[in-house]
């Protein structure tokens, strides 16, 4: 099985981003897969999103979503809540385009398995050597740092009973999975590792690290046994690992733009290529690190 997957877009409104969805289109269907994978984080406006996966529909391959973080922020104007968009809303613009919405069931080919949610963070990533309380994670606000979650996620979940929930529909999902599966893909926005987070040893990136992801999904993931990858995003710099049996990887293009507009290049980094051979998994050239680097900064939230 040959798999492409990118993350982290954030379409710009407007229609400026129509180049680079076009250019990611193109070197998806250049890698040809048998599936496309995005990982999150398209839009916070649900028509940009539905609008972004329609452009990013590539024949000839199974399509799967999950939401990000910003997927999900609510839209006060047109009255839509955070838990609206995740339990109902982004899977029928997920029906409505081809995509198939990983959070409502898993998708099975053969002996192989993909499952997946947007995961969520629970400050196991935090660094307790910083002296940050959990009330400051709580908040979401440091020293004049604020993580945007807290002014724009409206669900009642605090961040740990998001993450549990999250985690026991992974668990469910996993253990309903047929008999004759072999090997799972795991797929989610937020970490489930913390050795995929880049520290800089600096405020306010390592007091944001905490809102990475999750130890406890990885845990799940190490005690199925089944699990082989984990694709995701949410951090804005690649990286690629290999964890008890299972390669793990990043793979967010970001906010910035190519200022030459070199879209082909930016799309060749972005999206990644994976291969998948009776349970062994293949990386083909993976480009890690920040893509964006040194690109004008394209804001894409409001």
């Amino acid at each position: 099985m040959k798999i492409a997957a990118v993350s982290d877009i954030h379409v710009v409104p407007g229609g400026a981003d129509e180049p680079l969805l076009m250019a990611i289109k193109d070197r998806v269907e250049d890698i040809a897969p048998d599936v496309f994978v995005i990982a999150g984080d398209l839009s916070h406006d649900l028509s940009i999103l539905e609008e972004a996966l329609a452009t990013l529909a590539v024949d000839d391959a199974v399509r799967l979503f999950v939401p990000g973080n910003h997927d999900i922020w609510f839209e006060s104007e047109k009255q839509i809540g955070s838990l609206e968009k995740y339990a109902r809303l982004i899977g029928d613009a997920c029906k409505n385009t081809g995509f198939h919405y990983l959070p409502d069931e898993p998708y099975i080919d053969g002996e192989g398995a993909f499952v997946g949610s947007i995961g969520w963070s629970d400050y196991s990533f935090a660094r307790p050597e910083l002296g940050i309380s959990e009330e400051q994670y709580r908040r979401k606000e440091y020293r004049g740092a604020v993580w945007f979650d807290v002014f724009n996620v409206d669900w009642s979940f605090t961040d740990r009973e998001a993450t549990e929930l999250f985690n026991g529909k992974l668990e469910y999902d996993l253990k309903t999975l047929p008999e004759r599966v072999r090997w799972v893909v795991y797929v989610s926005h937020h970490l489930p590792f913390r050795e995929l987070t880049v520290y800089k040893n600096r405020l306010p990136w390592d007091f944001f690290s905490a809102f990475m992801g999750a130890t406890s999904t990885g845990e799940i993931l190490r005690r199925d046994g089944r699990v082989v990858l984990s694709i995701s995003g949410h951090s804005h710099i690649r990286n690629l690992i290999r964890i008890d049996g299972i390669t793990a990887m990043t793979v967010p293009l970001g906010y910035g733009r190519p200022a030459d507009g070199d879209f082909e290049s930016l799309a060749r980094d972005a999206v990644a290529q994976v291969e998948i051979d009776d349970g062994e998994v293949k990386v083909v050239d993976f480009v890690s690190g920040d893509i964006c680097e040194g690109m004008p900064y394209a804001m894409a939230r409001r």
